[in-house]
């Protein structure tokens, strides 16, 4: 065969998703009682462990999250300033007073663990993948972090701020983190950290999905 037939022919079969599909004895973690607004880091915890990792979703929390304070200014500009929501967990996850964090602090979290355990897996970010990729990546047996809402409901009206670079970052009361482990041509299923394994319509899941800028992660 020639090379170019290879290449069409790969390119042919790694589109062919199946219609449904589930990672079977996926690891649940819950969130609570301990990380009341660690839902990012405990979805994290989880993907982990799908790996054979030990990886405890406190020690995640304490040890390996990078977080920081809710400190907010206005600056000179008239603009409202505060901390990176992309780079750090804002507020403390260990109480009701914490915030959310993006995929820039959960890929730093997953890779400090990942290098601490010698391993060469390493979390990357795959923001902005359409959903049918996510199916895909699922298929393959590789779960996908993803920023979602609270039991898939419509996103609440977001607050934000400006970060020193210049960067607009917004947060909703209902913002969650999740995982994907499922899904068929109606339904996803979702690792939960507040509600476990759980399934949700894939049209709710892919609005909510989209409402949170397509942001996810994968570890491999």
């Amino acid at each position: 065969m020639e090379e170019t037939e290879k290449t069409a022919s790969f390119s042919s079969a790694r589109r062919e998703v199946p219609q449904e599909f589930v990672i079977e004895d996926f690891p649940i973690v819950l969130q609570m009682p301990e990380l009341p607004t660690g839902c990012e880091v405990t979805a994290l915890t989880m993907a982990l462990q799908y790996y054979g990792f030990p990886a405890d979703k406190t020690v995640m929390a304490s040890r390996y999250l990078p977080t920081a304070s809710y400190d907010l200014y206005r600056g000179s500009d008239g603009r409202l300033y505060g901390p990176d929501l992309n780079r750090f967990f804002v507020g403390n996850p260990f109480s009701g007073a914490g915030y959310i964090c993006g995929t820039e602090a959960i890929i730093q979290a997953a890779n400090d663990y990942l290098s601490d355990q010698g391993s060469d897996l390493r979390a990357v970010d795959k923001t902005g993948s359409a959903p049918e990729e996510l199916y895909r990546m699922v298929s393959e047996g590789t779960p996908v972090v993803v920023w979602v809402t609270i039991s898939m409901a419509r996103r609440n009206t977001p607050e934000g701020w400006y970060t020193e670079s210049g960067d607009y970052v917004d947060w909703s009361t209902n913002d969650h983190g999740a995982v994907l482990v499922g899904y068929t041509p109606e339904s996803v299923v979702i690792a939960d950290p507040i509600a476990g394994r759980v399934t949700y319509s894939r049209e709710a899941f892919e609005s909510v999905f989209a409402s949170r800028g397509n942001q996810c992660v994968v570890i491999q």
